[in-house]
């Protein structure tokens, strides 16, 4: 059975306001840090996913909630703005919208206080309607609400819909109850995986990235995995072929969101332009590379035409 694809691609997750703080160290116990330079900007990976891919010029729709507070309706306002469908964006009555708050050092390392999507922002599954998922070319999620991403992504499947998903945190690194069964549940949806090397490693019974990789890949030989390595670049992995894609020279501001671009770019060339995977990764590394000359997870955010220009400026190099 086939659908009209309206959406190139549909993403499921969290989107929320966030605020910078850079730092010279993080707080102790009964510590008072004091900052002069802060930044509010929209984030949340499945809203910078949404957003970059709009900007590429995608056609996208984000299901998420917000509060109908002055937070609420800035995020709201740049998803409006980039073009991002908001038609399945659900806001909440007497409801505070998300916040989240990052710390930033000046070693570029990060540390982050997320308050947790409280039970009236999360999305149920029937709020998602067939028809959505079937109108689009792939699915991404950032799993958040757990459950409801869980759900949602086995009926898009059924539905012959490729499933992405970013692991984002080991459960290392988040206190969030069940999350290592929830990932492994996601693992075994997922069409396309996305991580960095320490948190897949972290997450993976094996220490060494290629046994890690060639262990996944036998049990779910369907998925094609991308591990994202900072200045080292990124590693495409599925049972035809592995390569490597060499980071871009980059003016580093911060890198947060940067994965974020990469991921929607691979995801939109790839599956709505069908470009091969390596330009796809080519492309998707760039645009993480250009996210970094710019504070903040969209502010860095490119065109594809300035991607191409950025690659032709440096592929060579």
């Amino acid at each position: 059975m086939s659908f009209d694809k309206d959406f190139d691609l549909v993403a499921l997750g969290c989107s929320t306001r966030e605020l910078l703080s850079w730092v010279d160290r993080y707080p102790g116990a009964s510590d008072g840090i004091h900052t002069d330079q802060q930044l509010w900007t929209s984030g949340g990976m499945s809203g910078n996913v949404a957003h970059a891919v709009a900007k590429l010029g995608g056609k996208v729709a984000l299901v998420t909630a917000t509060g109908t507070d002055g937070v609420g309706n800035k995020m709201v306002e740049d998803l409006v703005k980039a073009g991002v469908n908001v038609d399945y964006l659900f806001k909440r009555n007497n409801t505070l919208s998300q916040l989240t708050v990052l710390m930033v050092t000046d070693d570029l390392k990060r540390a982050g206080l997320v308050i947790t999507l409280p039970h009236e922002l999360q999305i149920k599954p029937e709020e998602v309607p067939d028809s959505l998922l079937q109108s689009a070319k792939v699915f991404f999620t950032d799993m958040d609400p757990a459950d409801t991403a869980i759900a949602v992504s086995k009926r898009a499947k059924s539905f012959g819909i490729p499933i992405a998903y970013d692991l984002q945190m080991a459960p290392e690194h988040v206190n969030i109850p069940k999350h290592d069964k929830n990932i492994n549940q996601m693992i075994h949806l997922s069409d396309y995986l996305f991580a960095d090397e320490e948190n897949f490693l972290m997450w993976s019974p094996h220490k060494d990235l290629i046994t890690a990789i060639d262990s996944l890949l036998h049990k779910f030989p369907h998925m094609t995995l991308i591990i994202t390595q900072g200045s080292q670049g990124s590693l495409l992995a599925n049972q035809q072929q592995k390569f490597k894609v060499d980071a871009f020279p980059t003016n580093m501001v911060d890198s947060i969101g940067a994965g974020d671009a990469y991921h929607a770019t691979f995801l939109y060339t790839h599956i709505a332009l069908n470009w091969s995977l390596k330009k796809a990764c080519i492309f998707g590394s760039a645009a993480a590379s250009i996210s970094c000359t710019q504070a903040g997870a969209r502010n860095g955010l490119a065109t594809l035409k300035e991607i191409e220009i950025f690659v032709k400026q440096n592929h060579s190099k």
